[in-house]
């Protein structure tokens, strides 16, 4: 499959501190946004109070993700155990397909 090198430390550190700067810098551009548009009068009339632990307000508009999390929200373990047992006898039957780390 070829020769695969590993990349020296510096270089390593260096794409992780550009990742996580640029992750720093896009966080506070959506925060800001958030801020500034909290006290828009159509923004008012579609919240409620939640989200206690970021402090900010729960939108109650979207009634497609209220209707999606409300009707699976008692399925998601079963879903997630689904995925897991369907990879599992994937890579017993197909060994040759897996992908290799």
């Amino acid at each position: 499959m070829g020769i695969k090198a590993a990349l020296p430390r510096y270089e390593l550190y260096l794409y992780t501190a550009v990742l996580a700067g640029a992750l720093v810098w896009a966080g506070s551009w959506i925060s800001e946004a958030s801020s500034e548009n909290t006290n828009r009068k159509a923004f008012k009339e579609s919240v409620k109070p939640g989200w206690h632990y970021f402090g900010r307000k729960m939108d109650v508009a979207d009634f497609e993700w209220m209707m999606w999390f409300s009707t699976f929200r008692n399925h998601i373990l079963f879903a997630l155990m689904g995925h897991v047992i369907f990879a599992k006898i994937f890579t017993l039957v197909a060994p040759k397909v897996r992908a290799r780390v």
